[in-house]
């Protein structure tokens, strides 16, 4: 637009017909856009550029057969062919683009030139088309990092964002059933309706296909919550029709595991610019039994991390391959900090402070021994075969192996609209393992050396996948439902190894539900450093728990020693509080969760620390503790029995000497039937 342009007078328009070619342009757009998803693999990312291609669609479908645009008399006279410029001006930028982030920029700008369009204010398209070309002739993104996060993105008024409506109180009432047609959408114009029904396909599973504006996307039940695609305007209205239905936003909670470390990402990682030339190769190998030489046996699949400076998080890493070498961008000689392998499945961690590593160097892990109790073990590992039983506990998570030979899962679910709830109860394709382990602190039913013992290996075992099989990031809508389910199929106990740090009403009122039906739902505080507790765990009607761990109970110089932290134990020095856990007033109880040694996909055993495991072999305890009270199992489900419940076992609690902050009411014993 940089020719001059004249005075609108009254009646001058923007050709409501002349647009017409620019809602194609948009649909184009939106599905080269999202062809990005397969290049972007991390979750964050795909729910970017996922975000901005409902925007580009719900725009298209806008404009498409849409009235003349009004400008305002007095301001410049913006005409559709200039529109039409502008949009290409910014199509063939958009494919210039080097970097994702600097292309969302580039999409959010095109979308806010388009939002003044349809104001139809000439000084305020004039001046938002300036940024638009200045985003598209710009040669670096304006964050190095380049990463956006989804708080950064603005939802302008004709574009749909997700929500969750639920009643007012509890998960069913007469106000969800009047709500389905009430906000169902006009039909959608063919020739737009078809260009977004094909690129709404080519998202795949990350994604429901409906993109229209406004609809209901998933019902739980006609009279249950509801998941629905609104506009700023929708939602208004729906305030208005439906007093007694809540519009919340979608919410996305994280596994409770403590993350592996890893080295930042961006230039300011001096160590990432050394160069291939310079790598310095390590082998990760077996460690030899004592006095059991031999040729080494090396290691697949271990996570190598060599911190040059560690608080900036500045190094390499590198995963071994099938002959345990890794190859690490540093020079030979250089002093590392910190020097942390993560094991895989069989294996222990390792952790090296102040260290110069040599080429070729061989870097020794500990494999499991199942005969060698870690803290789990030392505390319930005698557990007998019915300790359980009678309980029928849920695990709401990324889903339980049930092909492996110590666990048996009596039912269960996928609960992720994203993928159609397609994939069943089973372990996801990323993080599965996560789900199983938590499955296994609980119920396995193996016996060393051979297996490890879970707290209570006679309840009746559920699982329920809320994590999507392309990776981390349930949806508070789709907790929701498995809590729902979760209730429905008896569950006594429910455990859920997630959280986030958004406060979320939806998740609290599930959560209220089930007890008010007599369920628990036990919660991992999370794992943020000593942060305060995440959410659902947070809100009081969840039993919140958060984890300790043992000096004892993992071999010396393996990478758990880094979670220890003060403080320690009144009466047992070896004992402290995980250094990665969640604390505050809102803890209930807490648990081993350094360490722990439980089962994962293939048969196998893995090591893993966090809040979520802490949380598990509180459940089991529980489990095993209510199973020796069948007269509080029969009560009516409802509200007292979920009271008595939770009076057992806060009970059972006894303190380890800590404060309240850090145990709450403290750790539960083991029990067994008399």
């Amino acid at each position: 637009m940089g020719q001059a342009l004249g005075q609108a007078r009254a009646g001058d328009v923007i050709d409501g017909r002349a647009l017409q070619q620019a809602v194609g342009r948009l649909v184009e757009l939106a599905g080269d856009f999202c062809d990005a998803v397969a290049e972007n693999t991390t979750f964050p990312e795909q729910r970017q550029i996922l975000r901005r291609t409902h925007s580009l669609l719900n725009l298209s479908a806008w404009l498409d057969g849409g009235p003349d645009i009004a400008l305002a008399p007095g301001q410049p006279r913006v005409t559709a062919s200039q529109v039409a410029d502008a949009l290409e001006y910014a199509v063939a930028a958009s494919a210039r683009c080097g970097t994702l982030a600097l292309r969302m920029t580039l999409i959010d700008a095109l979308l806010d030139f388009f939002q003044d369009v349809l104001r139809g204010e000439g000084h305020a398209i004039v001046a938002s088309a300036q940024r638009l070309k200045d985003a598209c002739d710009a040669s670096a993104p304006p964050d190095p990092a380049g990463r956006y996060r989804l708080a950064d993105f603005r939802a302008r008024p004709w574009e749909a964002a997700q929500y969750v409506l639920m009643p007012l109180r509890g998960l069913r009432s007469p106000d969800m059933a009047e709500i389905g047609e009430a906000v169902q959408p006009e039909p959608a114009p063919v020739a737009a309706a078809g260009a977004m029904a094909r690129v709404a396909a080519s998202v795949g599973t990350l994604q429901t296909a409906n993109v229209a504006t406004p609809q209901i996307l998933h019902s739980t039940h006609a009279d249950g919550p509801k998941l629905a695609a609104l506009t700023s305007d929708d939602v208004l209205q729906l305030k208005a029709r439906a007093p007694g239905v809540r519009v919340l936003p979608v919410v996305f909670y994280e596994l409770t595991r403590r993350p592996m470390l890893e080295v930042a990402r961006g230039p300011d990682n001096a160590a990432a610019a050394i160069g291939a030339a310079l790598a310095l190769t390590v082998q990760v190998v077996r460690a030899a039994a004592p006095g059991a030489p031999g040729k080494p046996v090396p290691v697949a699949g271990a996570r190598v991390v060599a911190f040059t400076d560690f608080a900036q998080r500045v190094g390499a890493e590198s995963v071994s391959d099938a002959s345990g070498m890794a190859k690490l961008d540093l020079r030979p000689g250089v002093v590392l900090q910190a020097l942390l392998v993560y094991g895989p499945p069989g294996y222990w961690g390792l952790l090296r402070r102040d260290v110069m590593l040599r080429k070729g160097e061989t870097l020794a892990l500990q494999p499991i021994d199942l005969a060698a109790p870690d803290y789990l073990a030392k505390l319930y590992g005698c557990a007998p075969d019915d300790a359980g039983s009678g309980v029928t506990v849920g695990v709401i998570d990324t889903g339980v192996d049930d092909s492996h030979p110590d666990l048996v899962v009596a039912g269960g679910a996928a609960f992720v609209v994203a993928e159609n709830d397609a994939g069943g109860a089973g372990p996801a394709a990323i993080d599965g393992d996560h789900g199983s382990h938590v499955a296994g602190i609980i119920a396995s039913q193996g016996r060393p050396p051979a297996g490890r013992r879970g707290v209570a290996p006679g309840v009746r075992l559920m699982s329920y996948r809320v994590f999507p099989n392309g990776g981390t990031g349930a949806t508070n809508y789709d907790i929701v439902r498995a809590i729902d389910r979760g209730v429905a199929d008896g569950c006594d106990l429910l455990n859920l190894s997630l959280g986030g740090s958004t406060r979320d009403e939806a998740v609290r009122e599930a959560i209220r539900d089930a007890f008010d039906q007599g369920t628990l739902c036990i919660v991992a505080t999370g794992n943020d450093g000593r942060g305060p507790v995440s959410y659902p765990a947070r809100w009081p009607e969840a039993v919140a728990v958060s984890a300790v761990g043992d000096t004892g109970s993992f071999p010396a110089g393996s990478s758990e020693s880094l979670d220890v932290q003060a403080p320690f134990a009144r009466d047992d020095a070896a004992v402290f509080v995980a250094g990665f856990a969640n604390v505050g007033e809102e803890v209930d109880l807490t648990g081993p969760g350094v360490g722990i040694v439980s089962t994962v996909p293939g048969g196998a055993y893995a090591v893993m620390s966090g809040t979520s495991m802490a949380s598990p072999a509180v459940t089991g305890a529980a489990a095993a503790l209510l199973s020796c009270h069948p007269d509080v199992l029969a009560m009516p489900r409802d509200s007292r029995r979920a009271v008595e419940m939770l009076r057992l076992v806060n009970g059972a609690a006894g303190t380890l000497g800590f404060e309240r902050m850090f145990e709450g009411l403290g750790m539960l014993a083991p029990h067994t039937r008399k």
